[in-house]
């Protein structure tokens, strides 16, 4: 009778450690994802394929790779991915099947797929005149559109960029023309590949200068508090016209005697140290008929 008690005790006992999670056998991996393969490709996209691993865990899910680096989770029954492509670029994946004890599948088949390069341009933009003054000219165009990036325009005039590489803005005004004069305007569209595409032309003639008397001096220049060496803020008190309204005066900022700004309508500014030392500051007004007003009070700072 001892000898069936002490039995049936080891017999509970393995089934304790037979049941323990620390001591059983550990779980078979799943079994490798097969047949990878590209299914479509996209101006700035590819989309892959695959055919179903089986695993025995309760969770698990797939590791998709670009060559070799990263890992895009993809869970179960789901054997489908987009990603991101760049034009131009090569990639070759790899899918594998994890679960959570860690077991890792053989990888799949890698598949490689090179991009095609981008050569659709961006939408024509359509350039306007908004208005024209003696020595300057105001333009707007509509917003391009491009298939895969973001849309870089340059301004040009007589055919030499005005600027160029500006990022979302649709207007410029262009500064110090001469009344009388003609000019021709277009606006090229690029994308970030080097396709562009062209505005129509304007052809715009300056009216006549209409005034012969410079504003007043701007008065009262000073430093406001947000000025940070070497970022220097600016406020002064408005000068006055005795043709063109506030808004319509150009104020020019010089430091050390060097023009370094040149803004329409506004009674301040930021500029930044020109050279290590001393950096004395001033700003005088400009009407639209070109008339040079007097210098304001000089302040100067320590760069």
């Amino acid at each position: 009778m001892g000898r069936k008690v002490v039995f049936a005790a080891l017999l509970g006992v393995l089934a304790l450690v037979l049941a323990s999670p620390a001591l059983a056998q550990k779980s078979k991996a799943p079994t490798g994802p097969t047949n990878l393969r590209v299914t479509a490709i996209g101006d700035k996209s590819v989309s892959l394929a695959w055919d179903a691993s089986k695993s025995s865990a309760s969770s698990w899910w797939y590791c998709v790779q670009s060559s070799g680096v990263g890992c895009i989770r993809v869970d179960p029954p789901k054997t489908t991915l987009t990603r991101p492509a760049w034009p131009g670029t090569t990639y070759t994946y790899t899918v594998v099947a994890l679960d959570k004890n860690g077991n890792r599948s053989a990888p799949s088949n890698a598949v490689t797929v090179t991009i095609p390069p981008d050569t659709t341009a961006p939408t024509e933009p359509v350039l306007s005149l908004a208005s024209v003054l003696p020595i300057r000219a105001s333009f707007a165009w509509t917003a391009s559109t491009d298939n895969v990036t973001q849309v870089f325009y340059t301004l040009l005039v007589d055919g030499s960029p005005y600027f160029s590489g500006l990022i979302g803005a649709l207007s410029r005004t262009v500064l110090y023309l001469e009344p009388g004069s003609t000019h021709t305007y277009q606006v090229l569209a690029r994308d970030a590949f080097g396709n562009t595409a062209e505005s129509n032309v304007l052809t715009v003639t300056q009216p006549a200068a209409n005034d012969a008397v410079a504003p007043g001096a701007p008065s009262n220049l000073r430093f406001s508090s947000e000025t940070s060496i070497p970022e220097l803020w600016l406020d002064w008190d408005a000068a006055v016209d005795n043709a063109d309204a506030p808004g319509q005066l150009m104020y020019e900022v010089f430091v050390n005697g060097v023009r370094v700004s040149s803004a329409i309508g506004y009674d301040e500014d930021i500029v930044y140290c020109a050279v290590t030392g001393l950096n004395a500051i001033s700003v005088r007004a400009v009407d639209t008929s070109g008339n040079e007003g007097p210098f304001s009070n000089e302040i100067a700072i320590v760069c």
